[in-house]
């Protein structure tokens, strides 16, 4: 268990995904201004009900915590951050509404699961295929893709990286293994794949051999 003060947001964020975030309000320079002098994080939280400035958010009960890893300062106090996120954790209780939201929580433990070779074989092919499609409609090309090939970063890469609805990223999110959500992730990656190169098709139609 720990306590760690809380963010909620109209986004999902997964273990080792990059953030960035722009801090206005008064109430979270204060929270952000603590985590940077006691070097901890805070904790990534989708909002269930409410908005992101104003009265505190109702959360979703699993989240991610991010760690600060650059700070840009701007006037009045305002920040540009870059975080990252860590770990998982479930909000046991809320301890704090004002000035900002503050909770118990319990970190999760990233179980990888069982029989996991087809589903991590599956999703790195197509994944793979993903990024080497993305790469071809920014109109560079690269000979070398690197897919991680432990189950758990695995699936928190491709939650991360492929663009989905906020409901679809928490429920990722809350899979208790990476066996859970590689499965999920299969037809997902296959459905933003055929997509992506129909996308590629309409920008480059011939795709047969050049004459130099």
């Amino acid at each position: 268990m720990a306590e760690v003060p809380l963010f909620p947001l109209n986004l999902v964020l997964f273990p080792g995904m990059q953030l960035p975030l722009h801090i206005f309000e008064e109430r979270y320079k204060a929270m952000i201004g603590t985590c940077l002098e006691r070097d901890e994080p805070f904790g990534v939280v989708l909002i269930k009900e409410g908005q992101e400035v104003g009265a505190p958010a109702e959360p979703f009960r699993i989240g991610t915590t991010a760690r600060i890893v650059q700070v840009e300062r701007l006037e009045d106090g305002q920040m540009n951050l870059l975080t990252t996120g860590e770990r998982r954790f479930e909000l046991v209780e809320i301890t704090q509404r004002l000035p900002h939201l503050a909770g118990r929580v319990r970190y999760l433990k990233e179980e990888p699961g069982q029989d996991l070779a087809s589903a991590i074989s599956e999703v790195r092919q197509d994944y793979a295929t993903f990024l080497r499609t993305l790469g071809g409609l920014a109109g560079g090309w690269s000979a070398e893709i690197r897919v991680p090939e432990d189950p758990v970063r695995l699936s928190f890469a491709v939650a991360s990286n492929i663009d989905l609805p906020r409901d679809i990223r928490q429920q990722l999110l809350e899979a208790a293994t990476a066996k859970e959500r590689l499965e999920r992730l299969v037809p997902i990656l296959k459905r933003v794949n055929e997509i992506v190169r129909e996308e590629l098709v309409k920008r480059n139609p011939f795709q047969g051999p050049r004459l130099n």
